[in-house]
């Protein structure tokens, strides 16, 4: 199921990428349906790790099956093609 993301909680989040990059965004547990994202927004999945899905792992340009956690909403990320994953190697909430 896909849902509305003008309908649901969203988290601001700041995400440091395994090649240095830091992106700040807004954070959904949920599948978001993509025609309702605001224009100029993408959306992007993080994975959670093995041992505990509360903690990000992964990004990914792409749909995550296994181990989904959320979707990430941010600016479209520069060099970062569809299909791609980088870990995460650092993230926060910014509430």
């Amino acid at each position: 199921m896909l849902y509305d993301y003008r309908q649901e909680s969203k988290t601001p989040m700041l995400l440091t990428l395994a090649n240095g990059k830091t992106i700040e965004g807004e954070f959904i547990d949920l599948r978001i349906d993509t025609n309702t994202l605001p224009k100029g927004k993408l959306w992007y999945h993080i994975r959670h790790t093995d041992d505990d899905w509360t903690e990000p792992a992964s990004l990914k340009n792409g749909c995550v099956v296994v181990n989904f956690c959320g979707t990430f909403i941010c600016d479209p990320i520069d060099n970062f093609p569809c299909g791609q994953e980088l870990e995460i190697a650092d993230w926060s909430y910014l509430e």
